[in-house]
């Protein structure tokens, strides 16, 4: 009499094996959601499931939770190893809104649900923070305390990917994607970026081999994987292939440069052509400057803009940089300031006694500090670190102010510039020289 009660256990305990067994095998979501451009009408949203499914965005208003919208992403495919991009319409500006990813018309994910914040208005004045990191690192694990930190610590409206998002030193996508899904596994990572809006360039190692350029083998390929890994609002032009474009957010522009794509090799000779941006980039830039009403603009670039750079720099194609700095000048295009990467330390100069540039890292990587440079005046070179810059373009003179941080430390300095050192009739004194390293 016992057995039969026994044997219907073990029966239900079978299926209930085979249930979980079949549920393994549904689609989830592997990676993600990842935020990418957020405007004032508009969102743009990463995804990776593990296999073919549908993948839609179910959203609502924070003040309004019961009348959710779903929208449909396209279908992922073996051939996106089914990553997929949504974008999310007809939102309003300066507004809250929830969302969950779901796969098969079923939530994939488990609450509390990400928020973000919509754009404001194009040429609203106000107040923008901006977070801006480079140099990732090889391993998922060296930049995860920066993305705890990041999560925890700072607030800001949108992130700046400035080149170095991973190391796979190849254009191919076989290498190039773990060291994407590695990176972003990272819970830190995973938290800031489904959040807040994400924006990313190229440098040389999460575009091809260490210090490549425009003669790089399978660079097509790579700018198709990029694609798919970053829902930026645009990727060069119709007939200039690339990662670059603009972006408006309220009252500041950001004019995200690809240095790579079109490069000539840096040790090429100066023949009046050797370029960083190539002829057409440079020209939409410079058309878009002109265009720009926004109060304050950045050029944001993987390479550092100072003078004294290394020879995967600026400081390779100074007639180029020249060109487009006189232009700046000539035009009296005010309220232009420098972003940068690579270098894998953190410093600040007055370039040709003119320009701003913030160079922001390492966040993972190894850190490379550097002695004190003749337009240095801000220099950290240990630790892992990134910088925000809040905008304010409410008062009568707008302002920026720079905060840096290293993991573990929280805020090193706190620097405030005004309109006057913004627009370069303001010197800031440079840092005094290092003094000579001793001889062994």
């Amino acid at each position: 009499m016992r057995l039969r009660p026994l044997i219907c256990a073990l029966a239900l305990s079978v299926a209930a094996l085979a249930a979980n067994a079949l549920e393994v095998k549904k689609p989830y979501l592997q990676l993600g959601p990842m935020l990418g451009h957020v405007g004032a009408t508009e969102a743009r949203v990463w995804v990776k499931a593990s296999e073919k499914a549908k993948v839609e965005i179910r959203f609502w208003r924070a003040d309004a939770a019961n009348r959710d919208v779903t929208v449909k992403a396209p279908e992922p495919s073996s051939a996106t190893d089914f990553m997929t991009h949504v974008t999310i319409p007809n939102l309003a500006p300066e507004t809250q809104y929830s969302y969950v990813v779901l796969l098969n018309g079923k939530p994939a994910m488990f609450p509390p649900y990400p928020s973000f914040t919509t754009a404001p208005e194009k040429g609203k004045k106000g107040v923008t923070r901006i977070c801006f990191v480079s140099c990732i690192g090889r391993n998922s694990h060296e930049p995860a305390a920066a993305w705890a930190d990041m999560a925890a610590r700072a607030k800001f409206d949108l992130l700046l990917m400035l080149g170095d998002n991973h190391y796979a030193d190849s254009t191919s996508p076989e290498k190039q994607r773990p060291a994407y899904y590695a990176h972003r596994a990272v819970s830190g990572f995973k938290e800031v970026t489904s959040r807040v809006a994400t924006y990313a360039i190229w440098d040389d190692h999460d575009f091809g081999p260490n210090d490549s350029d425009g003669t790089a083998a399978g660079k097509e390929i790579s700018l198709e994987t990029f694609k798919q890994f970053w829902p930026n609002p645009a990727y060069g032009e119709t007939d200039n292939p690339g990662c670059y474009f603009r972006l408006t957010r309220g009252d500041v522009d950001f004019f995200m440069l690809d240095g790579r794509y079109h490069r000539t090799p840096n040790k090429a000779p100066e023949d009046g052509k050797k370029t960083m941006l190539g002829e057409k980039q440079l020209e939409w830039l410079k058309r878009e400057l002109l265009l720009s009403t926004a109060t304050v603009k950045f050029l944001a670039h993987g390479s550092e803009w100072q003078s004294h750079g290394t020879k995967d720099s600026w400081t390779s194609f100074a007639r180029e940089r020249d060109e487009l700095f006189n232009f700046i000048e000539e035009k009296k295009i005010s309220g232009v300031m420098l972003l940068s990467g690579d270098r894998h330390f953190t410093g600040c100069y007055q370039v040709k006694g003119r320009f701003i540039e913030a160079t922001s890292g390492p966040l993972g990587s190894k850190n490379y500090p550097t002695k004190n440079l003749p337009e240095m005046f801000l220099n950290y070179g240990e630790g892992k670190m990134y910088s925000i810059y809040e905008v304010d373009t409410t008062g009568a003179e707008p302002s920026a102010t720079l905060e840096i941080y290293r993991a573990g430390d929280g805020l090193l300095e706190k620097r405030k510039f005004s309109w006057e050192q913004i627009c370069g009739f303001e010197k800031i004194p440079p840092l005094p020289p290092s003094p000579p390293t001793p001889k062994k």
